[in-house]
């Protein structure tokens, strides 16, 4: 199971969506002040604290890492595999979406007390790209897989 390419790719998938945890994913710069959000914490004043709720990035982000765990063992049946990778890129790029609307929104709302900029060069803004083109990758081994079983099959 493990040594076939697309649950190593699956497995990557994974670790990059539990990577992406322990970074973090945008930073937002206002005036003399910075701040660096996390899924799972935040690095700033208390500014925020009213306005970045990261439980909806964590769900997101769960799902999706749960999703691509789940994916690795659903090696028998390659067709409703790659039906259920659809699920988890849906959930991937929900996620992707948040990464980059959370941030604009907090930005939005400074912008009426200071002028305020978001900057995504931070390595956990990466990890879902990352994960999501893991996810076309291994969708592609997976067909290719699938083509050489029916083609087997019909030799004989």
């Amino acid at each position: 199971m493990i040594q076939r390419a697309q649950s190593l790719y699956l497995f990557v998938g994974f670790v990059a969506i539990v990577v992406m945890f322990l970074f973090p994913f945008a930073g937002i710069f206002w005036g003399g002040n910075s701040g660096l959000l996390h899924l799972t914490k935040f690095e700033a004043s208390g500014l925020f604290s009213d306005l970045y709720n990261p439980m909806l990035m964590l769900i997101v982000s769960s799902l999706t890492a749960l999703g691509f765990l789940v994916s690795v063992f659903l090696y028998k049946n390659r067709v409703f595999q790659m039906r259920f990778n659809v699920l988890v890129f849906v959930f991937n790029a929900v996620l992707i979406g948040l990464m980059f609307w959370i941030p604009d929104k907090i930005a939005d709302s400074i912008s009426g007390i200071d002028f305020a900029s978001v900057s995504y060069k931070y390595i956990g803004a990466a990890m879902p790209l990352l994960s999501l083109l893991m996810l076309v990758f291994a969708n592609r081994a997976i067909r290719k897989d699938e083509i050489k079983i029916r083609a087997a099959n019909r030799i004989r």
